[in-house]
């Protein structure tokens, strides 16, 4: 699994294909702690990528590889939910209470942003 794809899904706000691609890994036994740093990416989407990581980790578990500490802040703040952006609370909600591991990075999403059944 690349993780390439998943950070091109969500920044295309393909919420069904983001899922899948967690759930499968998720499925699949992937242990992010062992992920290797993705090439040819832009500055935002590798912190993205650093962010989705350290935030998939956290929830498995594990420790997020070592890479995504030496990844830099995004250029700009992005919501990752397109709704947000006319929705209030949910905005707010983003904002304030989203994933720090995003938040922090400029990506702002849910709290239970990438949960599935």
């Amino acid at each position: 699994m690349d993780v390439r794809d998943l950070v091109r899904a969500l920044l295309r706000f393909d919420a069904l294909t983001a899922r899948d691609w967690v759930a499968e890994a998720s499925r699949g036994g992937f242990r992010w702690c062992e992920i290797a740093a993705p090439t040819d990416l832009g500055t935002d989407e590798l912190a993205l990528a650093a962010g989705v990581v350290e935030l998939l980790a956290e929830r498995a578990g594990e420790e997020p590889p070592t890479w995504t500490s030496g990844i830099a802040n995004g250029d700009r703040r992005v919501f990752l939910v397109q709704a947000a952006k006319t929705m209030p609370r949910l905005r707010e909600a983003c904002e304030t209470q989203g994933p720090e591991s995003l938040r922090r990075r400029g990506f702002l999403a849910p709290p239970e942003f990438l949960t599935f059944a």
